[in-house]
């Protein structure tokens, strides 16, 4: 790589110290702006994300430098990885101009390697124009109603390309002026832009080079003191809030210790943890949550790409407040009032729509996880601190206080589904053996289409030789809806409760038809002590199906298309088992909806929304069933009991012919197994 003669640009000694004087301001300002940002993550809750360093390590490069969830969107991936890749790249140029103008005749790559680093950063400079023409393009003519057109966004597009030209413009001249400085050979952009200046006076050539360098440089330092003022931070919050990124799965909440809290869940920007105040300084505002949330495109409150940037700006509201307290000095008098952070920032009304579906969680491209956590912890805080809920969750609260279940009914009748069927007990079955617990769960156990799926499962594993039990009156609500709902409390004793019971059984395996049974017992009862192998009861039967000990043999002809539950979708990548099953189905045509498998839309009541109102905006189980008529097919197929009374009931409200079936109920009528299923 050839270096720049410094002292055309910075003249003499004065000149170095000026220049050494600006580029050093420049640094203390931006490690200054960055400080003050650290110290406000520094008063957030602690959270432990430096575990796992080799796979965050791989994740990073996964998903920060691939940029492997950016593609999903490809115009937006192109020009976003052409972006980035050039400013990887440019690092090593942009600390080499700085140095060369503090040391004349300063090279850092001489030779061979610096001619590759050359060719390098000539053709990333160039494909970093582009990808800013594409930007523009996307923002001045296509207008996706994802993007907010914000001034900052032509700014900082602005400054990205004033940063390539000026260096390539700079390059270009200097060729002319001193041609054997200059090898074109690995300079490509810049042997063309040479071509460009032949003819042009050694004199105006000068001035062009020097005035592309002072502005290249200029432009550089003042980008970097910009961006932590700037709503486009990300670009240097991107990376390590992607190092920092939940490994957990993304069915598993944080299990708080209550015993020993004096407060429960957020209510301040205080109580936000330092990671949920770096998601806020990370948000590419890409609007990539926006599209796909149901409570968004139904004219709910909540907006996830609003909601993030909402806690971003309640953060920086607070920062003086924060860094004050920090350094001892409480200001002349009393500090103003400051808004509350629920009722002020974020209304309730968003709080509560959330469905937690975690749409959000899997569109976003920085691993920001815009709502389920951040949401959960605030209603912890309206449950727990203030009792302050929609009416009807105490209908359901009370329900599974008192009977282990949110429908309210007597915890007596929990195994009456199963009085004709030659289903054991766990009780029952001491001393034989036993290959699975099926957890039958509330649903199961209560709601009549339910029921028969419960019965359908026992149909198709007792035909398959499988050897299982129930705990009967022994199982109790999983906890799911209350965690969700926020009250964190009620889960904890449901948890430790139906851990106990089936630790004191030694059960092993279980299968369970309840995507919401499965995801919580799965993901959130090994901290309890609860450490099972949970299967989907799709996935059980399905094995069975390939296993050849379970066939199907009768045929259903009609079309049919599948619903993907979110919490057996997206929460646990659950998509093959129950298209496996449709497709062993003889007869059966499987037609995949328009969205489906990740891209799936909620049915609209997860989150504790099953026992809440929906009052505001479109229902979002009529906009799921809406599209689902569109397919034209005879029926639908889900495989979770909540998303069966969300479709079953818009099916009635809008009058549409396609009916919905669980999976399993299909499979146990083209087995011929048990009681068919009524059409």
């Amino acid at each position: 790589m050839h270096s720049i003669p410094a002292a055309r640009t910075v003249a003499g000694l004065p000149g170095r110290v000026v220049f050494g004087a600006l580029v050093a301001i420049a640094i203390l300002a931006f490690v200054y702006s960055v400080a003050r940002r650290i110290r406000v993550l520094l008063a957030g809750a602690p959270e432990n994300r430096f575990d796992r360093i080799p796979l965050r390590i791989r994740k990073t490069i996964e998903y920060a430098f691939a940029q492997k969830r950016m593609f999903r969107d490809l115009y937006a991936g192109v020009f976003h990885i052409l972006i980035f890749g050039g400013f990887v790249v440019l690092v090593v140029r942009s600390l080499s101009l700085v140095v060369e103008g503090l040391v004349p005749g300063f090279v850092l790559l001489p030779g061979a390697a610096g001619n590759a680093y050359t060719l390098v950063k000539d053709v990333f400079e160039v494909l970093v124009l582009v990808g800013v023409a594409m930007a523009v393009f996307r923002r001045a003519f296509a207008r996706p109603a994802r993007l907010d057109l914000t001034l900052d966004a032509w700014f900082i597009l602005f400054l990205i390309a004033l940063l390539m030209a000026t260096d390539l413009l700079a390059d270009g001249a200097r060729s002319v002026l001193n041609p054997s400085a200059f090898d074109l050979r690995w300079s490509p952009a810049v042997a063309a832009v040479s071509r460009a200046f032949r003819g042009t006076s050694p004199a105006a050539l000068q001035a062009v080079y020097e005035a592309c360098w002072w502005i290249h440089l200029a432009d550089l330092l003042f980008f970097a003191n910009y961006l932590p003022y700037s709503k486009h931070f990300h670009i240097l919050a991107s990376v390590p809030n992607i190092f920092l990124m939940k490994l957990e799965p993304m069915g598993r909440l944080g299990t708080p210790d209550l015993e020993n809290s004096e407060r429960f869940g957020v209510s301040t920007v205080e109580d936000l943890s330092w990671k949920s105040m770096l998601d806020g300084y990370t948000c590419t505002e890409c609007g990539r949550c926006r599209v796909v949330c149901p409570t968004a495109l139904t004219g709910k409150p909540l907006d996830p790409r609003v909601f993030i940037a909402t806690l971003r700006d309640a953060v920086y509201d607070a920062t003086p407040e924060i860094l004050a307290a920090q350094s001892g000095r409480g200001g002349d008098g009393p500090a103003a009032p400051r808004k509350d952070l629920i009722g002020g920032w974020v209304t309730e009304d968003t709080i509560w729509a959330c469905t937690t579906c975690g749409y959000c969680t899997s569109a976003c491209p920085v691993f920001i996880i815009p709502a389920v956590d951040k949401i959960i912890e605030m209603r912890r805080h309206l449950v727990l601190e203030k009792a302050e809920f929609p009416k009807e969750m105490q209908t359901a609260f009370r329900g599974m206080e008192t009977n282990g279940n949110p429908w309210g009914i007597a915890a007596s009748s929990r195994a009456d589904w199963a009085k004709d069927l030659p289903v054991m007990t766990m009780a029952e079955a001491e001393g034989s053996p036993v290959d699975v617990l099926f957890w039958v769960g509330c649903a199961g156990s209560y709601e009549d289409r339910a029921k028969k799926v419960s019965r359908a499962l026992v149909d198709l594993l007792t035909s398959a030789g499988v050897r299982f039990a129930i705990l009967g009156t022994e199982e109790t609500c999983n906890g799911d809806s209350a965690r969700r709902m926020g009250n964190e409390y009620l889960f904890q004793i449901l948890a430790q409760q139906n851990v106990e019971t089936m630790n004191g059984y030694g059960i092993k395996k279980i299968v369970t038809n309840c995507p919401h049974c499965f995801n919580v017992i799965k993901n959130e009862y090994p901290p309890f002590g609860g450490r099972y192998e949970v299967l989907h009861g799709t996935e059980l039967v399905s094995s069975l199906i390939a296993e050849g000990r379970i066939r199907l043999e009768n045929r259903i002809d009609e079309s049919i298309t599948f619903h993907d539950p979110c919490y057996l979708g997206r929460y646990n990548d659950v998509y093959d088992a129950p298209r496996q099953i449709l497709e062993a189905i003889p007869g059966l045509r499987l037609q995949e909806l328009a969205r489906t498998k990740q891209k799936g839309l909620c049915c609209g009541a997860g989150g504790g929304r099953m026992w809440m109102e929906e009052k505001i905006g479109a229902r979002i189980n009529q906009t799921r069933m809406q599209e689902i008529a569109e397919a034209k097919t005879d029926s639908v197929g889900v495989s979770c009991p909540f998303c069966m009374v969300m479709i079953g009931n818009a099916r009635e409200e809008l009058g549409v012919e396609t009916k919905p079936f669980d999976v399993l109920e299909l499979a146990r009528r083209s087995s011929g197994q048990g009681l068919s299923v009524e059409r």
